[in-house]
């Protein structure tokens, strides 16, 4: 082989090893974003599903989390509420460990006002031998404008509940009350609140007592449960001053007839 043929082929073999420099650079640039982005998306995602869900519907998620339906929200409300003020047996020891059970779903503002009317019912007398149950008045149940968006990480829910209380077997308390229960993102333990809600008590709010001839109308089909067209947090009853009683008596509602008795849920 002459000296120019081997000439021309170390220049070719020059030239297709910078090629393959080349190649490798663009490799490892693209290997390196590929790693810094992968880096930047969200190691968990949190999706809240519909129960409504249909085949062909989206989900949008925007860092690592998708929007809470209104159905969730509501039945996570629901659901935590009802279970803190179910007294099964006996009000002075049920509900200090109902408190004590759900208290990855409660914040600590809300679990605080819990534990003071505990507290208060204790000292007056109102929980020994005592048991108490709530449910959702029939043909009071979700509707979309129930919950109320208060920014992109809270809500205020509107429950209507009948409330009905025992002392050894014989009825004391029997009313129906609209609860507006603030609920809000709450990612602090994932092992014991895999919602990664948690009910804030009545934020600023206070809950409504229903009349009782509405209430009797709705469930005898005469007439449907009454919700404004629009609902907004400011336009619930609030509270005069900064501590909320998660239990009080409630102030009649202002979106309905008030009966001219006395309110059942203030009877002891």
């Amino acid at each position: 082989m002459s000296s120019k043929q081997n000439l021309d082929a170390l220049a070719a073999a020059r030239a297709q090893n910078a090629n393959l420099l080349k190649v490798i650079g663009v490799i490892s640039v693209l290997s390196a974003m590929g790693m810094f982005y992968a880096h930047s998306l969200p190691k968990h995602l949190e999706l809240h599903l519909a129960p409504d869900i249909k085949a062909g519907s989206q989900l949008s998620v925007t860092d690592g989390q998708s929007p809470v339906p209104d159905t969730n929200v509501y039945s996570f409300a629901y659901y935590i509420w009802q279970q803190i003020n179910r007294w099964q047996a006996d009000g002075s020891k049920d509900y200090g460990q109902q408190i004590y059970r759900l208290q990855a779903y409660l914040t600590p503002t809300c679990r605080a006002q819990l534990q003071s009317d505990l507290q208060a019912r204790s000292d007056a007398g109102e929980l020994r031998m005592r048991t108490r149950q709530m449910t959702e008045i029939p043909g009071f149940g979700f509707a979309s404008n129930r919950v109320v968006a208060d920014g992109p990480s809270a809500w205020t829910v509107l429950i209507d509940m009948q409330l009905m209380e025992s002392f050894r077997g014989q009825p004391v308390k029997d009313a129906f009350i609209r609860y507006p229960i603030r609920v809000v993102r709450y990612d602090v333990d994932r092992e014991r609140n895999p919602w990664r809600l948690a009910i804030d008590c009545y934020g600023a709010h206070r809950p409504a007592r229903l009349d009782v001839r509405d209430v009797q109308a709705v469930t005898e089909g005469k007439a449907e449960a009454e919700l404004p067209g629009a609902v907004t947090p400011s336009a619930l009853p609030r509270t005069t001053g900064d501590a909320v009683d998660p239990n009080a008596a409630p102030e009649a509602v202002p979106l309905q007839r008030v009966p001219a008795a006395a309110d059942p849920a203030s009877q002891p």
